[in-house]
């Protein structure tokens, strides 16, 4: 029987993220959204940039500071199942926002320039 995905690490410039479960990847690329006036007359192309979405835990060895300023990153996306993708010139998008308890929740996001199959 074929693994399916059940866990991801995450890593910036080879530091890994303590992330939670659920984390999410999306590769970007094309997205085609539905013209409609009186019937559907086909769709419009837009281009969406990739990006990697999830949720870390805070330990005291957690630079928050470092990560809330990642600009031109490589990021790694490494499935257990075998996959991995590769964000390039990877930047933070959203600012620090700590949970306290279990385990102090910040969740994260990073946009990159392309995201590729390794």
């Amino acid at each position: 029987m074929a693994q399916t995905l059940g866990r991801a690490t995450i890593k910036y410039n080879g530091k890994s993220l303590k992330t939670d479960k659920g984390a999410k990847i999306n590769l970007g690329g094309v997205e085609r959204k539905p013209v409609v006036g009186d019937q559907v007359h086909g769709y419009a192309e837009d281009m969406t940039a990739p990006f990697i979405d999830c949720v870390i835990s805070v330990t005291k060895d957690t630079d928050l500071e470092e990560i809330k300023n990642i600009t031109d990153a490589t990021v790694t996306f490494e499935a257990d199942s075998g996959q991995m993708w590769v964000l390039k010139n990877a930047w933070s998008s959203v600012p620090m926002e700590v949970t306290a308890g279990e385990g102090g929740k910040v969740p994260v996001k990073l946009y990159g320039m392309r995201c590729d199959k390794m």
